[in-house]
């Protein structure tokens, strides 16, 4: 059902995974062709958004669940990242003939993950991710309050 809290929270945090995306391809060490990476991450935090975060918060949610539905909605949107990306990554090499089987491809998204997750840890992009959880919860909040 089509709710603005919804709208709010899927708007929020859409804007979010595309501003930490960029920022993430601004401290990539290596030349890379990220391709659609940032609007992919967009779409990714507007599912998160509005599944998560949006289906959680009401007019009603304390100050606690709110923080609580933005930072697990912030969570899931990563986990879905890495693995989507690290998918993606692990389906580039396995055409490139890099695996002798479908289970090592599988088993290589880890490692892909962890080194993606690396780039993560700068301040700044976690800063950006951290607000953006509680912003796009937060919103909800406030934009469930004034249209019921």
């Amino acid at each position: 059902m089509l709710t603005m809290g919804k709208v709010a929270a899927a708007a929020t945090l859409a804007g979010t995974g595309y501003l930490a995306s960029t920022q993430v391809m601004q401290v990539w060490e290596e030349d890379f062709d990220f391709g659609l990476f940032p609007w992919v991450s967009a779409a990714i935090g507007a599912w998160a958004g509005w599944t998560i975060i949006g289906r959680r918060v009401t007019r009603r949610s304390s100050a606690a669940q709110v923080i609580s539905y933005g930072l697990t909605g912030l969570v899931m949107m990563l986990l879905v990242a890495f693995f989507v990306f690290a998918g993606n990554e692990a389906l580039r090499k396995s055409l490139a003939r890099r695996y002798d089987g479908p289970i090592e491809a599988i088993l290589d998204m880890i490692p892909i993950s962890t080194t993606w997750g690396a780039n993560l840890l700068h301040p700044h992009i976690l800063a950006t991710l951290v607000a953006g959880g509680l912003l796009s919860a937060v919103m909800a909040r406030v934009v469930d309050r004034i249209w019921k």
